[in-house]
């Protein structure tokens, strides 16, 4: 039996959560992009693999979250 707990948060934070959960998949599809136009040879398979273990968790709804834009593109520059 699953205890559901509710959580209750203003809406300009519910905004704010997926304003930046949109750019986040934004980004990650930028990169998806990139990496089907560039040649798989040349990128080494432990990093696609975990570019499709982010990809796929994305895609079940988890979510990173970030305090700011410059930390949320370090996360992404270290892909």
């Amino acid at each position: 039996l699953l205890n559901m707990n509710t959580i209750t948060i203003s809406k300009k934070e519910y905004q704010d959560i997926t304003c930046r959960q949109a750019f986040f998949e934004e980004e990650l599809n930028f990169l998806k992009k990139i990496v089907l136009e560039t040649e798989e040879n040349f990128i080494q398979p432990a990093v696609l693999r975990r570019w499709e273990r982010i990809s796929s968790a994305v895609d079940c709804g988890k979510g990173q979250s970030f305090v700011s834009v410059k930390d949320m593109k370090r996360w992404l520059k270290k892909l």
